[in-house]
């Protein structure tokens, strides 16, 4: 792991700071203590830098098993190295049933609603706030090409199905997952992270629904992101 004094911080985001390192197209992830949601709220999750950083490494590791291209490169304690990628700013929430947020929004789906179709959502977030857009504002935009989009689709779509399935087999039932992309050496690939924050999820012995940015408050959040984290490595609860 390159020495603290070689580390230029890059950006400090709600839940994670980026440095460059001298490698031109690596950079560390370090995750932060508190976990920013929606510009307004700060969550304290225990020992979230460490949970964070294992499901990542853990999470990214498993995705490309099934020949899903990532910017993971390696993890040491509560950091990442991770290729340094040309992002396309944009989020790709795939929902294959209800949310309560979503059914807020349309009021003919009822939580916990299975969808007959997987709904694709893009968010793109810029100096003037939050825009749903569609792929023709995208390349309006020059954000993506046709290509690109159709690319990041389709690991999208393949994201959703590996991860419906991991997250079954660990008695939780997938709501919808958010995702990020971009570009590095020319190819697309899963970027950001794969996490209990950005997924949404039903614990099937309960009923609950789980989702650490939609919770009410710290201890709730941590709650939540427990769960996942026990359920998903099967060392977790020793070091919980």
């Amino acid at each position: 792991m390159a020495k603290k004094e070689k580390r230029v911080v890059l950006s400090r985001g709600s839940s994670k700071i980026l440095y460059s390192l001298p490698q031109d197209d690596i950079l560390l992830a370090e995750f932060r203590p508190e976990l920013g949601v929606d510009g307004k709220r700060v969550f304290k999750i225990k020992d979230r830098p460490r949970i964070a950083a294992e499901l990542q490494a853990f999470i990214f590791a498993y995705l490309e098993t099934y020949q899903i291209p990532t910017h993971f490169f390696s993890q040491n304690g509560s950091e990442l190295l991770i290729k340094r990628l040309n992002v396309i700013p944009v989020e790709v929430t795939v929902r294959n049933l209800a949310s309560q947020s979503f059914a807020k929004r349309f009021k003919h789906f009822k939580s916990k609603q299975h969808l007959d179709f997987p709904i694709f959502e893009y968010l793109l977030r810029d100096e003037t706030g939050e825009h749903l857009v569609n792929d023709t504002h995208l390349y309006a935009l020059q954000l993506v090409t046709p290509d690109e989009f159709r690319t990041m689709n389709r690991l999208a779509s393949k994201i959703d199905a590996v991860m419906k399935s991991f997250m079954e087999r660990r008695g939780f039932t997938l709501i919808d997952i958010t995702m990020k992309f971009g570009k590095y050496k020319g190819v697309v690939m899963l970027g950001d992270e794969i996490s209990p924050e950005n997924i949404t999820a039903i614990d099937n012995s309960t009923g609950e629904e789980i989702s650490v940015v939609s919770a009410r408050d710290s201890r709730e959040a941590s709650k939540h992101y427990q769960l996942v984290y026990s359920r998903i490595l099967p060392s977790a609860k020793r070091k919980a």
